[in-house]
């Protein structure tokens, strides 16, 4: 009889023992979650964990309340929500460096309008930047220095402040784009055929013809001409994008958005001295597609070189004929 209840006992106090133990996990894990001990995240999909969290957080639901820890009296109404993995996202070091660019080539935030605009060089840059300085106040006429433009530059802002931009939807992200026979050519009509501009860029005299420039350029890097799909694909879901035969209606319907549309701004989209501004580099590319783009040889080599700003930006593929 002794051993027998020395038996019941034992098993009383294992039972008792896995009873504790259980109610402590589930009393303390959401708090060591929130604390940082615990540092696995589990992802559904592979969507998911491209869009991971920038700091530990619990993965019970976004409904749930935990108290801070401390004396009740102290805990009234202190009360923080526990986020769910898919609410508060996070880019890779590659993807922030991606997003940002360097050097000329950064996109440009407009706090006040909570605006981030992804420009392309040769895709209506000078009129944007010069749109861009306007509706915040800044006058230099300097507009391609960051330096000296006024402009803010996503590289200005913190990785955490950028992250938070770009899932906020409280900010508005642009994308501009231009048709790429139609951005080659201007390349070539205002660098290409330009020996200066040719020895700086590609260290080699002005190229003669296109099809010669659309050779060089498969080997001479430059942002002028390079893809304008700068962002990881995931993000273009967060972004309007705009295109050059559409630009009037497009800077209308953006400024509306973002509430800069005004009697101002149409004014000075109209006046002659934003026209005098922006013409000197305009080369009148769209009107000369023809005259340049007059086999298919060309324009299959573009199709070939720019296949991701086609599938990206949805252009059309018909020939020019």
């Amino acid at each position: 009889m002794q051993r027998l209840s020395g038996r019941k006992v034992s098993f009383c106090t294992i039972l008792c023992s896995l009873f504790i133990s259980f109610i402590c996990v589930n009393h303390f894990y959401p708090t060591m979650r929130i604390s940082g001990n615990i540092n696995k995240i589990v992802y559904n999909s592979v969507t998911e964990k491209a869009v991971e969290k920038y700091f530990t957080v619990s993965t019970i639901s976004k409904d749930t309340f935990v108290s801070f820890n401390g004396p009740v009296s102290h805990n009234t109404g202190k009360h923080i929500s526990i986020l769910s993995p898919k609410d508060v996202p996070r880019l890779t070091n590659q993807e922030l460096r991606q997003i940002k660019r360097s050097g000329t080539s950064s996109p440009i935030v407009v706090r006040k309008y909570k605006l981030i605009f992804f420009w392309n060089e040769k895709a209506g840059c000078t009129y944007w930047k010069r749109l861009l300085q306007f509706i915040q106040g800044l006058k230099n006429k300097d507009v391609h220095d960051p330096g000296r433009n006024g402009l803010t530059y996503l590289t200005q802002c913190k990785d955490n402040e950028i992250i938070d931009m770009m899932f906020n939807d409280t900010w508005t992200k642009v994308v501009f784009v231009r048709e790429p026979r139609e951005r080659v050519l201007s390349a070539f009509l205002e660098k290409g055929l330009n020996p200066a501009r040719m020895r700086d860029m590609c260290g080699r005299p002005a190229v003669k013809s296109l099809l010669e420039f659309i050779t060089l350029i498969k080997t001479c890097k430059d942002v002028h001409w390079s893809s304008q799909v700068k962002l990881p694909r995931h993000l273009y879901k967060y972004t309007w994008i705009g295109k050059m035969p559409d630009i009037n209606t497009f800077t209308e319907n953006l400024l509306t958005k973002i509430g800069a549309w005004g009697a101002t701004v149409k004014d000075y989209l109209h006046s002659k001295e934003q026209f005098e501004r922006t013409r000197p580099h305009a080369t009148s590319a769209s009107e000369k597609l023809l005259q340049y783009y007059n086999d298919t040889k060309s324009q299959d080599i573009i199709f070939k070189m720019y296949a991701d700003d086609y599938d990206v930006f949805k252009f059309d593929k018909k020939y020019f004929n």
